[in-house]
């Protein structure tokens, strides 16, 4: 391994895990995980561009956990939220265009790791700036 490998691990690689544990107490007032994977919401008070995130958040735990993969195609958010295909689609942009999440392919999403911490002040802590 070259010296710039090894600067890059460790001055630049995001410990996943370490990130995630920052917003422990946060992540399990917004939802509840099932050893399937399956991303329960805890509130039936959110928009749907919250009920997008908060899921696609949970499935990032979820992966972590090793109960899922860390993504979810626009069928799984259409089908596990009861949102209509058009809202799923518009929120994604949104969420897309805020920085909060991307596609990894067409029609599979996942939230940034790094922006955990600013979606949780945005949409379900700090001050609400919709």
């Amino acid at each position: 391994m070259s010296t710039l490998d090894e600067w890059i691990r460790k001055e630049l690689t995001v410990d996943i895990e370490s990130e995630l544990s920052k917003y422990k107490e946060k992540v399990k007032t917004l939802i509840s995980l099932t050893p399937s994977g399956e991303v329960l919401l805890k509130s039936s008070n959110l928009t749907a561009k919250e009920k997008i995130l908060a899921y696609l958040i949970g499935k990032t735990y979820a992966n972590v956990a090793n109960y899922s993969e860390g993504t979810a195609t626009n069928k799984e958010l259409i089908d596990a939220l009861h949102l209509p295909e058009g809202t799923v689609k518009f929120c994604l942009f949104e969420l897309r265009k805020e920085g909060l999440i991307l596609s990894v392919e067409s029609g599979v999403h996942q939230v940034k790791v790094a922006s955990v911490g600013m979606a949780f002040e945005k949409y379900f802590g700090g001050e609400k700036k919709k």
